[in-house]
């Protein structure tokens, strides 16, 4: 039998209504799902764990919604843990058995039960840890009971099974020999809190020699902090009435000051007259289970190898401080060491973890008064109450990463480590303790992103932007089964005549919460999640479709479409012949397709892009050099390449916009040209604006012009029209 505690409880309800329906209704299925994470990590070879795990996690349900809120029904649960079976061996049970079994119980509920059950505010914080404590308390008297059942078997079975035949015979006499001779320690006290007497087994734990020559106050016997709550108990049992007995645990010191923690069962004892006349008390030293307990309970919010604090301690602290009447601002530092895997996996976890320790210290003694915590492999956190701003945490980051600048010399390595540190802060009477946390992953990520080695400041407004993206990123493939991309027209225009020479087909999303997004917001997106390829298949596809569309009702008059190709399409093995696929399907003669590369898409496998490029060339598809004059650029190298024409960086064109043009664009400009030229490649001029600088291409020689001078870009049906008369003459 496990009794309650009777010590204060620091975590005693609030009053007030935070106090009021700290759980909303637990789900089923987060319940199973829960019981399946905790059949793993403390029962992983048990296949019917989950399902007995589950009801367990019902069960604590059931105690963290009660009304009064009642902690102590949680030792009944610990107590199932190992009496339903324990899901293990019965017949060796020891503290390592019972830390492998509690700790990870204790680490997995504390970190996952919120969710699960649908804790809410401080109040469910308060029951949960409340409820796990009694829980592990329940498991350590539930081993002890056990124990104790297994020793009482093994006397019977010392005596072949038979009660001797003394047993029955009580009387005045044998009571005494009872007291005398008892394993249990036995005390007499008056109603007035004097101890009269104790038998020779609660000398022997006292570390007395013999017994009491007078009586002596309790005072002498009990821990100061434990004797208000003693003295009330036992005014208790003086008063008559109910309780006649009181079960507790205290502490107790012995004459050496060692303190020894003890089960005690305090009974009233009546006078002749039935009045109370004194207090027996049978007293069992627990000192062991509750070392066991307290060694169970540390384990589970410190971290095993360094012993600082971990992610539960963490979370504790954060959330209390976002729950008020604790700090006003709170800051993190989230520490990422930089190659530590690497280091682990070539010298061994031996090494990495002699490594980890000396990191710990080292954070430990550069952090001060803060509070550093392991929450993870090579991930550790500072904590910083009261910051004075972004600054402060801050200078507290680089403090830890000059703590770490020095070399670790460990079994002859010398090992140089630094680390991605996220840096941020926030008022505690705003926002969530799961917010900040996130804002010090996302700036550590950033860190991380920058090479390490350095620490970067949460920006809110640069995490808005990357959400966005992300959003974008999110809803991309899917974007395309769902017909989301549409394209329009722009028209390339012979600055000699005005007649529409070609139309260049751009690629608009028609996101459903965002309007029209134009391909500078997605591309890059497309290109680095690799689906730029099925968008790029799409384009080429509904643009060739429309090409052949404008060839069959102009005939040889048709301009030709031209398509933008990203490196990620030219390195795929296959698109060479997808492209021959699609001018099969379309029916789109080849020179009436143009397709536009950058530099860079050259320079990444160059063998293999040029042999591609000289394919499509000879099956009559016309290749274009996108941006030229912003890259390489090389002569040489421009002359290898089996291209068509190549299409200047408006950035050269925007010069020519102004009436007393930019000499050194104009230079720039009329030596591309002709170099273009020298070379038999048709010239694009991009972003032509005005009619000043069309004016100044045709005289510099430039044979096509593209930009808003000539007509915004528009739908296909529009294009045959635009064929039929000039342009901006």
């Amino acid at each position: 039998m496990v009794a309650p505690r009777s010590l204060p409880d620091p975590l005693a309800s609030p009053r007030g209504p935070a106090a009021h329906r700290p759980l909303r209704t637990v789900e089923g299925d987060r319940i199973e799902a829960l019981a399946v994470r905790w059949a793993a990590c403390a029962h992983p070879d048990d296949p019917g764990a989950a399902a007995y795990l589950a009801t367990l996690l019902r069960k604590l349900a059931a105690v963290l919604r009660a009304e009064p809120f009642w902690p102590l029904a949680a030792r009944t649960i610990g107590a199932e843990l190992v009496t339903a079976g324990g899901r293990g061996p019965t017949e060796r049970i020891d503290a390592e058995d019972v830390e492998g079994l509690v700790v990870p119980t204790l680490r997995l509920l504390r970190r996952d039960v919120p969710d699960a059950f649908g804790l809410q505010g401080p109040e469910g914080e308060r029951r949960l840890t409340a409820a796990l404590d009694e829980l592990a308390a329940g498991v350590v008297g539930a081993v002890h009971d056990r124990i104790g059942v297994e020793r009482r078997e093994r006397d019977r079975d010392e005596l072949g099974g038979h009660h001797p035949a003394w047993a029955s015979a009580v009387d005045g006499r044998h009571i005494r020999a009872v007291y005398e001779q008892a394993a249990v320690g036995i005390a007499i006290v008056s109603l007035d809190g004097k101890v009269l007497d104790l038998n020779p087994a609660l000398c022997r734990m006292f570390g007395l020699e013999g017994p009491l020559d007078q009586p002596r106050p309790m005072s002498d016997f009990v821990h100061p902090d434990d004797m208000v709550d003693v003295v009330e108990r036992l005014k208790r049992l003086a008063r008559g009435g109910e309780p006649d007995v009181v079960r507790m645990e205290m502490r107790l010191v012995r004459v050496d000051s060692r303190v020894m923690w003890v089960h005690v069962t305090a009974s009233r004892v009546l006078g002749e007259d039935g009045s109370p006349s004194h207090v027996t008390g049978l007293v069992e030293d627990v000192s062991d289970r509750h070392r066991l307990w307290s060694r169970l309970r540390e384990a589970s919010f410190a971290d095993q190898l360094t012993r600082l604090p971990n992610q539960a301690v963490a979370d504790q602290w954060l959330h209390r401080a976002f729950a008020g009447g604790g700090p006003s601002r709170v800051g993190i530092c989230a520490l990422d060491l930089d190659g530590f895997h690497a280091i682990n996996d070539e010298l061994g976890q031996q090494i990495g973890d002699r490594l980890l320790l000396g990191v710990a210290g080292r954070l430990h003694l550069a952090a001060g008064d803060n509070i550093v915590c392991r929450t993870g492999d090579d991930e550790f956190v500072v904590l910083v109450a009261e910051p004075e701003g972004a600054t402060d945490v801050s200078r507290l980051a680089d403090r830890l990463q000059a703590a770490l600048a020095t070399p670790f010399h460990i079994d002859g390595h010398t090992l140089v480590v630094s680390a991605s540190i996220g840096v941020t802060e926030a008022a505690t009477s705003s926002g969530s303790a799961a917010e900040l946390l996130r804002a010090a992953d996302v700036a550590r990520g950033w860190a991380r992103a920058l090479g390490g080695g350095r620490r970067v400041v949460f920006d809110p407004e640069r995490d808005a932007a990357e959400a966005a993206r992300f959003a974008l990123l999110s809803g991309l493939r899917g974007a395309i089964d769902r017909g989301e991309f549409r394209l329009v027209y722009q028209p390339l225009v012979r600055l000699a005549d005005g007649r529409v020479r070609g139309a260049e087909a751009l690629v608009r999303w028609q996101h459903p919460e965002q309007g029209v997004v134009g391909p500078g917001r997605f591309i890059e997106l497309a290109e680095h999640s690799g689906a730029i390829v099925p968008l790029g298949r799409w384009v080429l596809q509904a643009a060739c479709e429309q090409a052949a569309a404008w060839w069959r009702e102009l005939g040889d008059e048709a301009p030709f479409v031209s398509v933008n190709v990203s490196p990620v399409q030219l390195a795929e093995p296959t698109w060479v012949r997808e492209v021959a696929r699609v001018l099969t399907d379309t029916g789109l003669p080849a020179r009436l397709l143009q397709l536009e590369i950058t530099e860079q898409a050259v320079l990444g496998d160059e063998l293999v892009v040029l042999d591609a490029l000289s394919e499509l060339r000879k099956a009559g598809v016309r290749i274009a050099l996108d941006d030229f004059g912003t890259g390489y650029s090389s002569l040489s190298w421009l002359r290898r390449l089996p291209v068509h024409g190549l299409k200047i960086d408006g950035s050269f064109i925007d010069g020519l916009r102004k009436p007393s043009a930019d000499p050194t664009d104009t230079s720039i400009v009329r030596a591309l040209i002709e170099l273009a030229h020298a070379l038999g490649l048709e010239v694009t001029a991009e972003w032509v604006e005005t009619a000043v600088q069309a004016q100044r291409l045709a005289e510099l020689g430039c044979d096509v012009g593209q930009g808003r001078w000539f007509g915004d870009s528009g739908p296909g049906e529009w294009v045959p029209e635009l064929a039929r008369r000039s342009i901006g003459r």
